[in-house]
């Protein structure tokens, strides 16, 4: 199986203490890896307000991972973060193929610019008569 980038977005209760939520990413860290993938990121974001009351909670523990794995391993953790009590939200995002689509657009971006400067530089060589020959 290939493997594949993904972001894991989770919000972690807001009665855990700090030290309770390094703890939290520390072992969801531990599930990932377990199953085979490579941690690129963690990042946590800290105590936001949320959107929408979720569990009758308001606030929450944000924290961003970014992982390359294999689609088992997702769903792995996923059925893990499921049940655990900690976690009020999670979200996967497999974010390969939109970093595909950003690259192709920059290299599509980059090849119209190089065109565009090549038309200018033909169009200032006619002007100057460099390219008029009698």
């Amino acid at each position: 199986m290939s493997e594949r980038v993904y972001e894991l977005l989770y919000i972690a209760r807001p009665t855990l203490q700090e030290a309770e939520v390094e703890a939290l990413g520390e072992q969801i860290k531990g599930f990932l890896e377990a199953e085979g993938a490579v941690i690129q990121k963690l990042e946590p974001w800290g105590r936001k307000r949320l959107a929408y009351e979720v569990d009758r909670q308001r606030d929450g523990y944000y924290t961003l991972i970014v992982f390359e794995g294999s689609s088992a391993a997702v769903k792995e953790v996923e059925r893990k973060l499921k049940v655990a009590d900690a976690v009020l939200r999670q979200i996967f995002v497999r974010i390969d193929v939109a970093m595909k689509r950003a690259e192709n657009r920059k290299k599509k971006r980059a090849d119209s610019i190089e065109q565009k400067r090549a038309r200018q530089t033909a169009r200032r060589a006619v002007i100057n008569g460099e390219g008029v020959s009698p």
